[in-house]
């Protein structure tokens, strides 16, 4: 009887972080932005203009998104996280160098 009690309450707790895995996936998969989601991010970002490049990196179950925009005399290299957060912005003036 005491070993039917154990095995109860780990059956318990694996369906427990089993459900909690499947709930964070989830999350992740309904957050994140996929890459034209990313590309009006940067362009609003920059505020319009033309994109030079784009780089897309796969980090686990999410993208990083890259781009470099010019608008008028000024670039933009702009980091967009999986969620659509911009995590870098550089920006100058004049002709885009590569970095």
């Amino acid at each position: 009887m005491k070993n039917m009690s154990v095995k109860k309450i780990i059956g318990i707790v694996v369906g427990a972080v089993v459900a909690l895995a499947v709930v964070g996936i989830a999350a992740v998969m309904l957050l994140r932005v996929d890459a034209a989601e990313a590309r009006q991010i940067a362009l609003e970002t920059s505020g319009g203009g033309e994109v030079l490049s784009q780089e897309i990196s796969n980090e686990g179950l999410r993208n990083e998104y890259s781009y470099v925009i010019t608008n008028g005399d000024t670039w933009y290299e702009i980091e967009i996280s999986g969620f659509g957060t911009v995590t870098e912005l550089e920006s100058g003036t004049g002709q885009y160098l590569d970095h």
